[in-house]
């Protein structure tokens, strides 16, 4: 079933992929050990943000590339969660991922496939459809590595092309993609301190330093930028002004999709019509909310809710 866009957060996935969760106490590399339990979901972070808008009771529209007999499996998945989608069938096999969680170690391994190489053409089709489908969206995030092989500049021509409609996009990359973007004056940027530090060449030891670097992309032409700080929680910095929150406590297990937990609170709250301060509130719960709830993106609104309270933010003077 479909959703009008003007309803919707479209979340865009350039690399969408299966992901097999195994839990397995006391992992030991090199050994034979056996799982606690498994799940196979659908994957990427594009769909780990409309999983995260869900519970945050915002409607989505999930797009990207899928192929061959593990696309039609997510496909099914995306659909039996209720995650309404219009995906571009194309000529590959989309990729899986692996996370393995020691729930002794409360760590969590990631191995991600780098995925099936797109054609030009298929790309194109992907970019023409994600544009059709954003003319009137309250939001367009697009999240993830791209499919190998493809220029950058593709994906920073969809980013120009979304921000020329108005629905200037958030945009979560890294690499090149995210230098590409960078060059786009009016973007949206979701960025963590790791690649922060590998796009500016630079380290970001504090927040200070942190807080700087967001106040210089948007000096630059980023529209907004929220930059994250793992369990330390949030910066986010516009033209007017530039705020932190902290993150809370919890005990975690899992922090997987965590960053897109964050921006998907960013988003709900943003396009509900709240303030920049109150929109990073949201984003440093729903991340916290996430890591407490053993990652995935399948926290729930009362946490949620439990978590937004513990969060305050306040302002980073220049």
């Amino acid at each position: 079933m479909t959703i009008p866009a003007t309803h919707a957060v479209v979340c865009v996935t350039p690399n969408p992929a299966l992901d097999r969760t195994l839990e397995v106490p006391g992992l030991k590399p090199g050994t034979v050990m056996r799982t606690a339990s498994s799940r196979v979901v659908a994957g990427g972070k594009g769909l780990n943000v409309a999983r995260a808008l869900a519970a945050l009771g915002t409607e989505t529209l999930c797009m990207g590339p899928l192929g061959g007999a593990s696309g039609r499996w997510l496909e099914d998945l995306a659909a039996a969660e209720g995650l309404r989608a219009a995906w571009t069938r194309c000529a590959i096999e989309t990729r899986s991922c692996l996370i393995l969680v020691d729930t002794e170690a409360k760590a969590a391994t990631v191995i991600n496939e780098a995925g099936p190489s797109l054609s030009l053409e298929d790309w194109r089709r992907v970019c023409s459809e994600v544009l059709d489908r954003s003319a009137g969206s309250r939001a367009v995030c697009v999240s993830g590595s791209l499919p190998p092989g493809l220029p950058s500049g593709e994906h920073a021509e969809l980013c120009r092309s979304l921000v020329g409609t108005g629905a200037a996009p958030w945009v979560d990359t890294s690499g090149t993609a995210l230098s590409a973007a960078l060059a786009i004056p009016g973007i949206q940027l979701k960025i963590n301190r790791e690649e922060a530090e590998q796009a500016l060449g630079r380290s970001l030891g504090d927040e200070g330093a942190c807080a700087a670097a967001a106040r210089g992309l948007v000096n630059e032409g980023v529209k907004t930028v929220a930059l994250t700080l793992g369990d330390g929680g949030a910066v986010l910095a516009s033209a007017e002004g530039c705020w932190r929150a902290a993150a809370p406590v919890v005990e975690t297990s899992s922090a997987v999709a965590s960053g897109d937990s964050f921006l998907a609170g960013l988003v709900a709250a943003t396009i509900s019509g709240r303030r920049l301060p109150e929109a990073l509130r949201w984003g440093v719960a729903a991340g916290a909310a996430n890591a407490a709830a053993g990652g995935g993106a399948r926290f729930s609104r009362d946490q949620f809710d439990a978590m937004l309270r513990r969060v305050e933010t306040r302002t980073v003077p220049d």
